[in-house]
Order: C-alpha cells, then sequence, then structure tokens
C-alpha cells in the first residue's frame, strides 16, 4: 500500500495522463502510420528480403524515437521548470524520491505501450499478409520492439537527467540534441585540425562515424541495422541515468526553477562546454576557407569562436548580455589556455607521431589504400582485406623508405592537406600491420616531382600492381567479360566461351603486372574497359552477380594482339571514315585556389555554338590523330584546353578533350585564328 499511495500516487498519475497523455497517443499514431500500416500497403514486385523492420521506412521510426519521448521528458518535468508549479508540487505530502518515480513510470508507460502495442499489430500484418512487399521473420518484428523500446527510454532518461541541471525547457530540449551531436562535432573538426596540423594523420569520412550520435543515425538506420553492441551501449546509458537522475533532484533546489543552469558545479562544464564547441566550429570554417599556406586563419577561427564561445555561454547562465565583470577576462584566458592545450598536445612535435616510421623488423605487413564496404541484404559492411596486405620484403622496404622521405622532407605544401594545391597529386595511405598486433595507419598528399624516385620503386612491384589494379580479381573464375570502347559506347564486345574467358583473363593480368610506372602515370584516356562478370555470393534478388572493370591501355600489347586475332579489335575501334567532321572549342580554365576537374563537356561544345568561336574540320588526318589521343580527366586551376566533338554517321557523337600542348601541327594551323 505505501508503494501504491506514495512511488504510485494515483491522483498525480490520473492529472499526468489527462494533461500529457496526448504525447502517448501521437507516438501510436505514428507508429502506426510508419511501420504496420506501410508494411500492409507497400507492393513490390520482388519481395525485398530484410534482417530488420528499420529497412522498412527506418527513418521516420527514428524520427519519432527521438522527439517524442523527449517530449515526454520535458512535459512531465515542466513543474520543475516553471516557479509557480515548482512550489505547488514541492508543498505536496510526498518526498522528492516520490514524485520523480510516478513521473517516470508515467514516462515509460506512454513510451512503452505504444511501441509494445504496434509490435503486437506489425506481428498480425505479417501473419496474414498474403504478398507481402518485404520478407523477414518474426524474431525481426521483436527485435524491432526491443531496438525502439531502448532508443526511447535512453531519450527519455537523458532529457530527464538533463532537465535535473537545466531550469529552462526550451534549453533543456536544445541540450539533449546538442549533447547527442556533440561527439560527432567534435570528433569531426577536431579531426580535421588534426589533419591540418599533423603530418600524416589518417582523417576518415564522417559518414561512417556519424552513427555514434542516435540523431545522424537516422541517415543510416535504412542501410546499417541496429547491432547488439549499440543496443547494449545505449541500455547502459538508460539504467545509468536512474540513479542519477534521483541523487540530481535530492540536491536541486526548488530556487533553481528557471535558472540556464541549476547546479554551481554544471556552470563551468556548461560554459566550457559550449566555448570549446564554437572554438572547433571557428577554427574549422577559417581553415576550410583559407587560403593555401595562410595557417594564421586557422589560428584566428579558434579565438574568435573562443571569445564567442564564452560570451554565449555567459549570457545564457546569466540571463543578460550585461555581463562585463572584473573577472570575466581572468576567467576566459583561463578557459582559453585550456582550450589551447587541448588542441596543442596532440600536433606537438615531441609526441613523435609526425616523425614515427616503423622499423621494418617490428612491421608484419602493409597495406596501401584505406576502408572498403560491401553493401548486401540492406546491410553496409566492411571488406575483409586481409588479402589486401603483403608482407613481400621488396614492397615493405619500398613503402618505408617513401614513408620516410616524406617524414624528412620539409616541404611546407605537405601541411595543407585540406587545401593540398596543384603539387600534391600523389595520395598515399599506408596501414601497418605491426608485430604487436595493432595497426598503424598514416595519410599524406604529396607532390609526384619531389618522390619520383621512391614512388616508381613502390608502383612497379608486383604486389602493388597486384592490390592497385585488382588483379587478384583475375585468378578467380568469371562467366564473361563485356568489353567496351573508352570513346563510344555503342562499341561493345562479349566473351563467354570458357577457353576465351581464361585466355582474356591471363594476358590481362600479365598486361596490367607489366606496367611501368610511366605507364600507370599515363594521362591518355584508355582504348577500352573490360568488366568481368561472376556468379553472385549473395542471394538478393537485387545483387544478381559481382562485376569487375578492367582498363585495357594502349600499352596492353598482349590483350590487344588478342582482340585482333580474335576478330573482335574491329568491333571496338572508331574508324575515321565513320566520322564527318570535328568540332573544336577552346575553353579557358582560370580559377586560382580552387581545383576544378576537368573532363570532356558535352553541354560546354553543345551549348557554345552561338556564343563561342568554334571551328570545324573534315580533314581524315585531323579525325584520325584525334581518334588515338584522348586525354583522361585531371585536376587545375590554369589551363588552356580544347573541347572536341566528332560529329558520327551514325549512333552516339564522340566528345573528347585535349590539352593545348596536346595538339599536332595540323591541328594547330586550322585552330590558329580562333
Amino acid at each position: 500500500m505505501t508503494f501504491n499511495r506514495l512511488f504510485c500516487n494515483r491522483g498525480i498519475l490520473i492529472q499526468n495522463f489527462r494533461q500529457h497523455g496526448w504525447i502517448g497517443i501521437l507516438y501510436l499514431i505514428t507508429l502506426l502510420f510508419s511501420l504496420p500500416l506501410y508494411i500492409a500497403t507497400e507492393y513490390r514486385d520482388v519481395p525485398q528480403q530484410i534482417t530488420s523492420l528499420f529497412q522498412a521506412n527506418g527513418e521516420v521510426q527514428i524520427l519519432f524515437a527521438i522527439t517524442l519521448p523527449v517530449a515526454a521528458g520535458i512535459f512531465l518535468f515542466r513543474y520543475i521548470q516553471s516557479g509557480a508549479p515548482s512550489d505547488l508540487f514541492h508543498s505536496l505530502p510526498l518526498r522528492r524520491k516520490h514524485l520523480l518515480t510516478v513521473n517516470l513510470l508515467t514516462g515509460y508507460a506512454m513510451i512503452l505501450i505504444p511501441i509494445w502495442i504496434t509490435t503486437a499489430i506489425t506481428g498480425w500484418v505479417w501473419a496474414v499478409l498474403d504478398q507481402p512487399a518485404f520478407l523477414f521473420d518474426g524474431s525481426t518484428i521483436w527485435m524491432w520492439g526491443l531496438s525502439m523500446s531502448i532508443f526511447s527510454l535512453f531519450m527519455f532518461m537523458l532529457t530527464v537527467a538533463v532537465g535535473m541541471c537545466i531550469g529552462q525547457s526550451v534549453l533543456q530540449g536544445l541540450t539533449v540534441y546538442a549533447l547527442l551531436l556533440l561527439p560527432v562535432v567534435v570528433w569531426f573538426i577536431m579531426s580535421l585540425h588534426l589533419q591540418h596540423y599533423l603530418l600524416g594523420y589518417p582523417y576518415d569520412e564522417l559518414g561512417r562515424n556519424a552513427e555514434m550520435s542516435l540523431v545522424l543515425r537516422m541517415a543510416s538506420i535504412s542501410y546499417s541495422p541496429v547491432v547488439n553492441g549499440e543496443l547494449i551501449i545505449y541500455s547502459i546509458f538508460a539504467i545509468l541515468f536512474i540513479p542519477l537522475t534521483y541523487v540530481l533532484y535530492a540536491k536541486r533546489q526548488v530556487e533553481s526553477a528557471t535558472q540556464a543552469v541549476t547546479f554551481t558545479l554544471v556552470k563551468p562544464i556548461f560554459r566550457f562546454g559550449l566555448m570549446f564547441t564554437l572554438v572547433l566550429i571557428g577554427g574549422g570554417y577559417f581553415t576550410m576557407i583559407a587560403p593555401r599556406g595562410s595557417a594564421g586563419w586557422g589560428i584566428f577561427g579558434y579565438i574568435l569562436g573562443g571569445i564567442v564561445g564564452y560570451i554565449v555561454a555567459e549570457m545564457i547562465i546569466r540571463k543578460t548580455w550585461l555581463i562585463w565583470s572584473s573577472r570575466l577576462l581572468p576567467k576566459l584566458i583561463l578557459y582559453g589556455i585550456i582550450a589551447g592545450l587541448i588542441l596543442y598536445v596532440p600536433i606537438a612535435d615531441w609526441n613523435g607521431y609526425a616523425a614515427r616510421v616503423p622499423e621494418m623488423s617490428k612491421v608484419n605487413s602493409i597495406k596501401l589504400g584505406g576502408e572498403s564496404y560491401t553493401y548486401s541484404k540492406g546491410v553496409t559492411q566492411k571488406k575483409d582485406d586481409a588479402h589486401l596486405y603483403s608482407n613481400d620484403p621488396e614492397y615493405m622496404g619500398a613503402v618505408i623508405d617513401l614513408h620516410q622521405k616524406i617524414v624528412d622532407s620539409d616541404l611546407p605544401l605537405l601541411n595543407d592537406p585540406i587545401n593540398p594545391g596543384m603539387r600534391n597529386d600523389e595520395y598515399v595511405f599506408i596501414n601497418y600491420k605491426l608485430d604487436n598486433g595493432k595497426v598503424m595507419k598514416r595519410k599524406y598528399y604529396i607532390p609526384e616531382a619531389e618522390f619520383h624516385q621512391e614512388l616508381m620503386a613502390l608502383k612497379q612491384s608486383q604486389d602493388y600492381k597486384r592490390v592497385a589494379f585488382e588483379t587478384y580479381k583475375l585468378d578467380e573464375d568469371a562467366l564473361s567479360f563485356g568489353i567496351r570502347s573508352a570513346i563510344s559506347s555503342y562499341r561493345k564486345v562479349y566473351i563467354s566461351n570458357p577457353e576465351q574467358v581464361r585466355e582474356f583473363k591471363a594476358l590481362l593480368k600479365q598486361d596490367i603486372l607489366d606496367q611501368t610506372y610511366e605507364e600507370q602515370r599515363s594521362p591518355w584516356q584508355s582504348f577500352a574497359y573490360a568488366e568481368m562478370n561472376q556468379d553472385s555470393s549473395s542471394k538478393d534478388p537485387f545483387q544478381p552477380r559481382e562485376m569487375w572493370n578492367f582498363e585495357i591501355k594502349p600499352s596492353y600489347d598482349r590483350v590487344l594482339a588478342w582482340l585482333k586475332d580474335n576478330k573482335l579489335y574491329d568491333q571496338l575501334l572508331v574508324q575515321a571514315d565513320e566520322i564527318v567532321s570535328a568540332q573544336f572549342a577552346k575553353q579557358e580554365i582560370n580559377s586560382p585556389g580552387s581545383l576544378q576537374w576537368t573532363t570532356p563537356q558535352p553541354e560546354y561544345i553543345d551549348g557554345s555554338l552561338s556564343i563561342k568561336k568554334q571551328v570545324a574540320t573534315k580533314n581524315k588526318k585531323i579525325i584520325s590523330d584525334l581518334l588515338n589521343r584522348q586525354r583522361s580527366g585531371y585536376l587545375t586551376e590554369k589551363d588552356t584546353i580544347y573541347q572536341i566533338k566528332l560529329n558520327v554517321t551514325r549512333g552516339e557523337n564522340i566528345y573528347m578533350m585535349l590539352k593545348e600542348e596536346d595538339l599536332t601541327a595540323e591541328m594547330k594551323a586550322i585552330l590558329v585564328n580562333q
């Protein structure tokens, strides 16, 4: 009776459901529309096999899970954020633990009952559907209910715990989402800071790490379903918030209602957290917009962000813009020193990170390149990369020699990987698998001219070409090859005869492995592209087979000779007699400080007939030369190129480009007056 009278006070329960029960009803309606109704009304010709119900409209479901529980936490505990209601509730003949318990139980009911009802209805819909759009089993339904329950309880308990430290409802809600986004913001901008100031820092893309925030989880929930480890982490936090909430509520003063921060101890944490976040944002923004080699911009951004962040935090805490006092400047300097140390210590020279090159005797194997991922059955997974590591002494020695020269170099552009510039045209991502079981990673953008010898020694090794050009796939079984011309998609041939497939694979692999360093860096377009088709390793009907693409370069003598012997070469070749005329349009690239990816642009030459002067020719010698030399796309800041259109007698017109230095004497003669 004592528990029911005090901890489950009927009057407060009834009042809570009368006043705030609409949140639970709204939660139930939104969940019913986003899952069982969606599954029941969706139609697909081929049903999709899914491993998680979040693959069916999961973004909407998570959106409700991170908003309505927060609303429940704010409204149920609104009484502690307002002066009069706070005095009223705390004058009742109930202890604080009784008030907290009855409100927590109300919140749990408003959150969990809609989820469980939705889970049950989803199970019924799954059982009665004759032609479902999604195929899944019963355990998938219960896993969805468990996941949604944990996510919702985490959001609710986080909101309640934050509410004990914050005295304003609006600021409470903003703080909840700020805390959820803070780890991603700090990770992303700290990574940007380390990339800019720490030579070799292996910066990864944000999308792979954004899942640490439940708010950003919406973007990936449909293709990267929930895993058990994720649920365990959120469950632990949700459980830890319960005793923390009781402790904070017991120590919170009634008079703190309407204050921005209710505990004196929390104020410096709030102040520094907001200040440091703006320090990172300011530094990151000015670093990205800074002209190349201008380190002062980033430092200015850090200082400006710190000043603005501290002033904003003070105004929020004091609830006024009149914050100036004799203690303001010393405290700002103190916080600035702490923030500066956090930024400086990881990039300081004395920590040895930038200069560290492992000894060959301590390295088991080496891989070049970042991580790769595959998408199968609606799930994004990291690929197994064990076969990409090499322990060949020649290869490992070439990598370590290159790494050592990079570390010893004092080239200033190496320290600006965010804005690498034209000279830094080689990308090097090294993964050392050390004998202690750890993986050491370093990432660099370097100028090829300064490291020509070291890059040549590395890229002419067999193990480099095996991984970089994926020749290990050519050792596997293949169903067929589809080969298309590089300049005309209408020119295609197919190889399906098992004997021809084996011959073609062997010759292609040998040509790739025999490439010289100069051939690898050739600026000219490939002759053709070969697509290798294999049996599917997945039962997913949306992934019927695996396909791998390989270039057929003009230097691949064995493959080209084989194509000629098998009467396939001419089917890929575009003859000069098939071209009616060639049109040239001059294009000037001039964007200092901003690299542009220059490629053949049909819209440029087709859209400039009445705007820019063009030159047309029917000279077969010029047309023949054009068919034999097309430049590949490249990055540039300033250059003169010619966009070229070949008008064919049948089929699709051909677009290509040449740099001014690529023009033959005949081409220059007709373009001299342009």
